[in-house]
Parts: C-alpha cells; structure tokens; sequence
C-alpha cells in the first residue's frame, strides 16, 4: 500500500507530481537529467499508486494565468511612459550645463529682458558673468535672449507633443486603444519617421 502522502499536486504538462516541497519527476519526461528521473522513478511510481488511490487528495495544477491589467492601470503605466519620454525630451536640452548653472537660468533671462527693455536696469548676474568672460554685456544679453527663446521653443514643442498624448489617453475607454497609442516625443527639427 502506498504512503500518505496527503494533499498532492499533478502537475498535467510534466505529469509530475508535487508533494509537499518536493517536486516528483515522471520517469518518462526527458525535460529532466536521466540520473534524477532514475532517483525519482521508485517515489514517483508510489505517489502515483496513492493519487490513484485517492483523487479527492489529488490538486490538479493549473496554467498560470497573468493578472489583466484594468484599464485604469493600463492608463497609469501609459502616463508614466509618456511623462518619461518628455522628462528625457527636455533633459537633452540641458544636458550640458550643470546643476548650479541651470538653477540661474530664470535670472539670466529675466534680468536680460529687463535690460532689453531699459538698458539702465539692474543686471548683477548678466553683469558678473560678462565681466568674467570678457564679453560685452549687451552681447550677453542677446545670446541670453537667443537661448531663451529657443529653450521656450523646443520644451514647448515638447510638452505640447506630451500634452497631446495625454490628451489622446484620456479618450480611451478600453485597453487596446491605450495599448495603441505609441509614444514618441519628436525634438523640433526632427523628422517624425513612419
């Protein structure tokens, strides 16, 4: 008479057993090195003998199934990819320019403005920096000026490309549109490629 073995699996697409921790090979699956198939055969032929003798305590396993996402979780992930490639999009803009120096952009281009308008205005920033480059301050102001407006250019393209798309994805009401929307952040100048 065959051991209990208690509850036990059947695992259909190996036609292994497990018991407990321990997963039973079947003689037959070659899946398996020949000396472990060897080692199990004796247990297997027992716990096959047992589920035989007892199918209430035999579980049969089932495939796994991957959880489907909602379409609110689908939307989520879509945001974040799409908010993702915009954050890359605008970094590239700034790549070369350390931290510190980018912190005083705003400044730059505001008391560029300032001096544009009233070339009497205050310009301590514009002023020091001209000053330690050699250049004359109103050259200064206009490269400032220059990539200012470019900046505002580009990031607004960019984030407008961004906006569109989460435009696009709040229209979506089943999966497969989210799923179809392909996220492709064009830098201004580029060519959109088909």
């Amino acid at each position: 008479m065959a051991k209990d073995y208690g509850t036990i699996i059947y695992r259909k697409e190996t036609r292994s057993y497990v018991v407990g921790k321990l997963c039973v090979p079947h003689p037959d699956d070659d899946t398996v090195p020949d000396e472990v198939r060897r080692q199990f055969a004796e247990l297997w032929a027992d716990v096959d003998a047992y589920a035989e003798a007892h199918p209430e305590m035999v579980t049969e396993e089932q495939p796994y199934v991957p959880p489907v996402p909602t379409l609110e979780e689908v939307k989520t992930a879509k945001l974040s990819e799409i908010n993702a490639a915009a954050d890359r999009a605008i970094a590239t803009l700034t790549a070369t320019y350390p931290d510190r120096e980018l912190a005083t952009f705003d400044k730059q281009e505001s008391e560029a403005r300032a001096y544009a308008a009233d070339a009497t205005a205050s310009t301590p920033l514009l002023s020091a920096l001209a000053q330690a480059r050699g250049i004359p301050l109103d050259e200064l102001v206009r490269r400032v000026l220059a990539k200012a407006d470019a900046f505002a250019v580009a990031s607004g393209s960019i984030i407008g490309q961004r906006q569109a798309l989460e435009d696009r994805l709040d229209v979506c009401t089943t999966v497969e549109e989210v799923q179809s929307i392909a996220v492709n952040i064009v830098m201004p100048g580029e060519e959109v490629s088909a």
